[in-house]
């Protein structure tokens, strides 16, 4: 298949990487800003800046191209009302498929905390000290799962004071050159659970993002990658827990 690559930083560049060791891909083309495609693909990948997305959405409405989007701390209004049936777009805080398994775990965590006031849930991450939004989009992701399983949860708050009971705190740390680490856990006066993520490096997220552009061509309307996760790892969730 043809591909388009939109960034050439840090993740735009291990996504080529990766597709270059696919024998069923191509990169038809990479652009970065102020760069316009050089023709069709049969879908495109953004991988830029939160800025640009909304022109690169515009670009594959036009054309008719599916989409899928990495970049994080951008914001489009009605995005699912504007996709509608026209093609399909995929988004995604972080493509690492352990992480879209990991997410459905949390979902599972928060309800067992909801069982029992006295167990406490929450989340961290730590990213390398240039990473420029935080919390990640990845931790607000787990912790959206954890909220959904723990309905006396409602909502996330970020602070390094003290927090109401009805909110679940996420820890973050800006340090060194981490890829990312993310921990869902619960905090009970007896005893903890933990269960951690950590990114060794982009790989993951390159291949993820590849398994994304194979899977989302011929699909319509709004995806992320717990569609994608249950597509592809379907036996491990007939579990009843569904989000």
């Amino acid at each position: 298949m043809r591909l388009g690559l939109f960034g050439r930083g840090r993740l735009g560049s291990a996504i080529l990487s990766a597709a270059q060791r696919q024998p069923d891909i191509e990169i038809a083309w990479t652009v970065d800003m102020g760069e316009t495609p050089s023709g069709p693909v049969d879908a495109a990948i953004d991988a830029s800046v939160a800025g640009a997305v909304e022109s690169h959405l515009d670009w594959a409405l036009e054309n008719g191209t599916a989409f899928v989007i990495g970049t994080t701390g951008w914001e489009i209004p009605e995005l699912s009302s504007r996709v509608g049936e026209r093609i399909g777009v995929l988004t995604a805080t972080n493509f690492s498929l352990t992480v879209a398994f990991m997410a459905r775990i949390a979902m599972v965590m928060g309800r067992y905390a909801q069982l029992d006031p006295a167990r406490d849930p929450y989340v961290f991450e730590h990213h390398h000290r240039l990473k420029a939004d935080a919390p990640s989009g990845t931790a607000k992701t787990l912790a959206a799962a954890v909220l959904r399983g723990c309905p006396r949860k409602t909502e996330w708050a970020m602070t390094s004071g003290a927090i109401a009971s009805s909110q679940l705190n996420i820890g973050v740390l800006r340090a060194g050159s981490e890829f990312g680490l993310h921990t869902v856990g619960i905090d009970d006066p007896s005893e903890t659970l933990e269960i951690t993520h950590r990114a060794r490096s982009r790989e993951p997220f390159a291949e993820g993002a590849l398994a994304a552009a194979r899977w989302i061509p011929g699909r319509k309307g709004l995806y992320t990658m717990d569609h994608l996760a249950a597509s592809l790892l379907n036996p491990l969730f007939d579990l009843g827990v569904n989000p």
